[in-house]
């Protein structure tokens, strides 16, 4: 637990592996983050069976949480490329949201920090990558007063629409 004077009610958080019990806290997130940066409604069915799906099976990825006072106010996960290049773990950052009344207080530095330091002490792992909306200059600026940079691939995807 860490006391932080950036936060609004001046309390305790804490960052932490999701659980199970964080389900509903993560699929709401997750459901105002598509509706927040693509305006997309997503199926709560689907959404939830694939939280649910990480959160059962650590192979797929892993959700982390801030709380304050046991109320979780962020989140971010992660999953797995491997790169054979590296011969090493990129872990992908996905998923980033902070509760609206927690935002500009760096909530999301703190947990994208958690995760670096996972990667930082696991010789294992290559990097971390992330994708953003190229529209989204505040992200880009947060990113790379991270450290981070942009690289030199665009992203391309095929969905099978079932």
């Amino acid at each position: 637990m860490i006391n932080d004077a950036n936060c609004e009610n001046k309390g305790l958080y804490e960052i932490r592996k999701a659980k199970l019990e964080d389900l509903e806290s993560i699929v709401r997130f997750n459901y105002n983050l598509a509706k927040e940066t693509e305006n997309k409604d997503l199926n709560l069915e689907v959404l939830t069976k694939g939280v649910k799906a990480i959160l059962s099976d650590k192979s797929k990825g892993q959700y982390y949480v801030c709380t304050i006072n046991d109320e979780v106010i962020g989140q971010i996960m992660h999953t797995y490329e491997w790169s054979d290049w590296r011969n090493g773990m990129f872990l992908w950052v996905q998923s980033v949201y902070v509760d609206a009344k927690y935002r500009r207080k760096g909530i999301f530095k703190k947990l994208y920090n958690y995760v670096k330091q996972i990667c930082d002490d696991d010789i294992n792992i290559a990097g971390i990558r992330l994708y953003v909306e190229k529209e989204n200059l505040n992200a880009k600026t947060t990113y790379k007063s991270l450290g981070m940079y942009e690289c030199n691939y665009h992203m391309y995807e095929y969905e099978v629409n079932r």
